[in-house]
């Protein structure tokens, strides 16, 4: 499936909007967690454009971890995709944080659009999927 320039455009700013540090937020609502991370959105940057809704999912890790790369990482922030009619969503971006609730220095991998996922009934994905398309 290709891209077209307009749909690409709107894309790339979405992504940027959902990538500068200018845009995270204190707005985090807790959603789900387990014994190795609590999870969390991003309340006030979450967008909504008809069908289509974007947000970050923020994973704080109660332990640290370590990239392939050797950075040091507490917690990860995903850039989110949904399309609520058709109940799916995909990564758009990531960010490795060096501490707790994305803060410290930061990797960001850009461009990283994941295939799509169905959401699944009674998932933690449909937990924040309903946050999100509401």
């Amino acid at each position: 499936m290709t891209m077209t320039s307009s749909f690409r455009s709107l894309l790339f700013a979405v992504v940027c909007c959902l990538c500068s540090q200018t845009a995270w937020a204190e707005g985090w609502i807790r959603y789900a967690d387990n014994d190795k991370v609590d999870m969390y959105f991003d309340s006030f940057n979450k967008r909504k454009m008809g069908d289509t809704a974007f947000a970050w999912d923020l994973h704080n890790l109660k332990a640290p971890n370590k990239r392939s790369n050797g950075f040091a990482f507490q917690s990860v922030g995903y850039a989110v995709e949904y399309q609520c009619r058709a109940m799916k969503r995909r990564v758009l971006a990531i960010k490795w944080f060096s501490g707790q609730m994305g803060e410290g220095t930061n990797q960001v991998e850009e461009g990283v659009v994941g295939d799509w996922v169905i959401i699944t009934p009674g998932s933690l994905e449909k937990m924040l999927f309903d946050h999100i398309c509401e």
